[in-house]
């Protein structure tokens, strides 16, 4: 039904939610698995979260997306 439906899904059902990608058929998956979760939205819905969530070159990250980043060993440090 709108984006916030999306962006729910996509937090509730992170392993459900990693078929939002930006090919059709994984839409159309996403979109079912969430209406038998009792979320409501569309592909185009989808694809247009899709494409919200999306960083390009001239766009900062945001600190939600920073807290996903993994990794930073330090090689230097000795334990």
């Amino acid at each position: 039904m709108s984006l916030a439906d999306v962006e729910r899904f996509s937090r509730v059902s992170p392993a459900a939610a990693s078929l939002l990608a930006d090919d059709a058929a994984s839409l159309q998956a996403a979109v079912e698995i969430a209406a038998a979760s009792g979320y409501s939205f569309t592909v185009e819905e989808a694809r247009a979260f899709v494409r919200s969530q999306a960083v390009s070159p001239d766009k900062e990250l945001t600190d939600k997306q920073l807290d996903k980043v993994t990794g930073g060993v330090d090689l230097e440090e000795s334990a």
